[in-house]
């Protein structure tokens, strides 16, 4: 018993080892009669007869060697994920903001393609797809909000409230020229060109519209729990457009976005939202 107790302890310990030495890239694999199910990214083999379920990017590879020649390709596609901080941009700063820092939001879901502008160099690539963007401004000191004519002006909300929400949804299509240092492989004299294996720099725009606005007011009086939602243009600029960049390792990167149109179109004080995040390229 000492003995059998003796190897699985030294299996683990390897196994422990090697997951410090970075052997195991991916956690989230799950393996069933020849059938993996991936979520995130894996540069783990496949095998010959064997399939690969890819959640997050939405792929399904039949075999390895499915896998390396659609991941080379010149045209690649990636599942687009950000998540950040977000805040308005007055007189070009966000310092001593009318907004939460910490409970201002955006989030970012799109579909990229990805192609390689030189036939034989894996460095330059363009990307360029749809994204859905959401930006979310809290508040600070009880305030939100209000309308007057062509103006829109946060005001002091007589009635005390939890938490207000303002909430923009934007289609935008980004795009951008980006630095992909992944190298080339060669297996049996063929040259494979992979993406996102490396360190990747991307710097672009966006251009779009605005699908919609509202603001969420929640009140809590004498333990009565309350939600007002107003929905409305509130002045807000219809036509998107922005500059935006992102610099990482592998899938993963640190993303900054600036609109270069104010929120509010008319309003005196010009006002742009900036966003700084996680963005996640799912190849």
């Amino acid at each position: 018993i000492e003995t059998k107790v003796a190897i699985e302890e030294g299996k683990l310990n390897q196994l422990i080892q090697d997951k410090v030495d970075g052997k195991f890239e991916d956690e989230n694999i799950y393996k069933s009669n020849g059938t993996s199910i991936i979520i995130g990214g894996s540069t783990d083999s496949i095998g010959k007869n064997k399939r690969e379920i890819n959640i997050t990017s939405m792929k399904v590879y039949n075999g390895q060697s499915d896998k390396e020649d659609r991941q080379s390709k010149r045209t690649t596609s990636q599942v687009v994920f950000a998540a950040g901080l977000n805040n308005l941009v007055t007189n070009k700063s966000v310092e001593k903001s009318d907004f939460r820092y910490l409970g201002s939001h955006f989030y970012e879901w799109g579909l990229t393609y990805n192609t390689r502008i030189l036939n034989k160099n894996n460095l330059l690539h363009a990307k360029y797809g749809l994204s859905v963007m959401y930006n979310n401004l809290r508040a600070s000191d009880n305030r939100y909000f209000v309308v007057d004519g062509n103006q829109t002006n946060l005001e002091v909300n007589p009635i005390r409230h939890d938490d207000s929400r303002f909430k923009n949804v934007n289609l935008v299509f980004p795009m951008h020229l980006e630095f992909d240092f992944t190298k080339s492989k060669v297996r049996d004299g063929k040259t494979y060109f992979k993406t996102h294996d490396s360190f990747r720099l991307g710097l672009g725009g966006y251009i779009g519209t605005n699908l919609k606005s509202k603001q969420h007011i929640n009140y809590d009086t004498d333990g009565f729990k309350s939600r007002e939602i107003t929905k409305g243009d509130f002045n807000v600029d219809s036509f998107i457009y922005g500059l935006s960049t992102y610099i990482g390792y592998k899938s993963t990167s640190l993303y900054l976005k600036y609109d270069l149109n104010p929120l509010f179109k008319d309003n005196l004080v010009k006002q742009n939202n900036v966003s700084l995040g996680l963005r996640f390229d799912f190849n």
